[in-house]
């Protein structure tokens, strides 16, 4: 489960959606959150045994070993008051943390660096990694690309900071109209981007993945995961659906309105094929064979609105 703490940032970075969508909120009241998380929890407790993991399961089959971690995220989480207290708070219910970050606040992350399963720092701040205090076995990067970057810089600069694992991520700010982020059209400047990639990471015994936002187009060697379909759950307890909330206002319900995990995977689901319904903004797209398939049109954030 992904839950989205706080809307606020302290860095403005052109790559990100956050400026377009995030609105400015003041921190949710922490006795709420708390609330909310251990609704959820209780539901994950009362679920049955997990299957035996295999690569052929369903996705909603899949989204069950998600729903034993909780994501948290933002703009930039640390920020909040109550991050603290959140952390341990997942961690005494038996729930697995795990922080998005842009490591800005290291002091926060070492409060509650034994209670981390890991942490993920945006690849452009890797630099910051080492003064987390967590073990740089037990953080990854995810680094956002565009057409133009120079990707191996970034690649260097993570290598150099001591992280072994990397997952791309194409940036896309939805609603944006910064000709720098990827769209169909980019497709032969972004092969070369992840070309170097490949070759960086090969030559330096990286591990290479792919945030699930990052399209099989680019390039065949790409080995794409299926979408996990993970909720996202907002500070107030409300739950919607990863990259679905740019159009999707409807749907929106409380943790506390379901009544078991399959209840709210099932609703996450069902919402997630109302947007799978929609064309994508870009008629390329909509003529690729993968498109619906495998792809699952940028993490659902390119589709054209009803």
């Amino acid at each position: 489960m992904n839950l989205l703490l706080t809307r606020g940032c302290n860095e403005t970075c052109a790559f990100c959606y956050a400026g377009d969508f995030f609105a400015k909120a003041p921190p949710a009241d922490l006795s709420i959150v708390l609330d909310a998380l251990s609704a959820y929890a209780a539901l994950v407790q009362d679920a049955p045994p997990l299957p035996p993991w295999r690569d052929d399961l369903p996705e909603l089959a899949m989204t069950l070993f998600a729903s034993r971690t909780v994501n948290i995220l933002g703009g930039e989480p640390t920020l909040h008051p109550g991050f603290v207290r959140v952390v341990e708070h997942v961690h005494g219910l038996g729930l697995g943390a795990i922080v998005f970050t842009n490591g800005s606040q290291p002091e926060r992350l070492k409060a509650v660096a034994d209670k981390l399963w890991n942490v993920t720092i945006n690849g452009h701040f890797a630099h910051r990694a080492p003064q987390l205090g967590v073990d740089l076995s037990r953080v990854f990067a995810n680094l956002p690309v565009r057409p133009r970057d120079d990707v191996v810089a970034a690649l260097t600069r993570i290598r150099d900071a001591g992280i072994k694992v990397i997952f791309l991520a194409f940036a896309t700010p939805v609603g944006g109209a910064d000709p720098d982020c990827y769209n169909p059209d980019d497709q032969a400047e972004m092969r070369r981007v992840h070309a170097q990639a490949l070759d960086f990471c090969a030559a330096n015994g990286l591990y290479l993945g792919y945030d699930c936002s990052f399209p099989l187009c680019v390039d065949e060697r790409v080995q794409q995961t299926k979408c996990t379909s993970v909720p996202v759950m907002d500070a107030a307890g409300f739950m919607s659906i990863c990259g679905g909330e740019y159009y999707m206002t409807d749907g929106r319900r409380h943790i506390g309105t379901f009544e078991s995990l399959d209840a709210l995977h099932r609703h996450t689901f069902n919402k997630i094929e109302g947007l799978r319904a929609l064309p994508s903004m870009f008629e390329v797209c909509n003529a690729c064979p993968e498109f619906n398939v495998r792809c699952h049109g940028m993490c659902l954030a390119y589709r054209a609105s009803a």
